[in-house]
């Protein structure tokens, strides 16, 4: 892969329809998707349909940090694509895809984040799905 195309995964013992819809609804979403102690979410909207949008408000060291984008593909239970553009990408458009994989006991989760435009946002993003997926577990294990 290019270096500005991360990959993270991660197994979770849960379905991928059930794992799934936790990117899709907005109550449960806003319940788990903060990767670190040091963000606060704020406000979030999705319209998880091919060509709606989402917003993310991110509180990172006190100021509001919109992350933003447009579904392309949401194939339930299996694919979610979308852009992706906040601070952290420079204000570019980047592609982010989520693939569930069925698996014994669980789901593979791979996220992959391409055109991200240097070392410093590909380190933070890195460490943000990775956060992010660790969250995710976490909630599916106490939902």
């Amino acid at each position: 892969m290019n270096p500005e195309v991360l990959k993270v995964e991660k197994k979770i013992n849960a379905s991928p329809q059930r794992l799934f819809r936790a990117w899709l609804n907005g109550n449960d979403f806003a319940r788990w998707f903060l990767a670190d102690d040091k963000l606060h979410l704020g406000e979030v909207r999705l319209d998880p349909r091919p060509g709606g949008k989402f917003r993310i408000d991110m509180i990172v060291e006190g100021k509001l940090r919109p992350h933003e984008g447009e579904y392309k593909v949401v194939d339930e239970p299996t694919k979610l694509v979308f852009t992706w553009r906040s601070f952290m990408t420079q204000d570019r458009e980047t592609l982010v895809t989520v693939l569930f994989t069925a698996e014994d006991s669980g789901t593979r989760i791979t996220i992959i984040h391409e055109n991200i435009p240097g070392e410093m946002e590909f380190d933070a993003h890195r460490n943000g799905w990775a956060g992010i997926l660790a969250c995710l577990e976490t909630f599916m294990t106490t939902a």
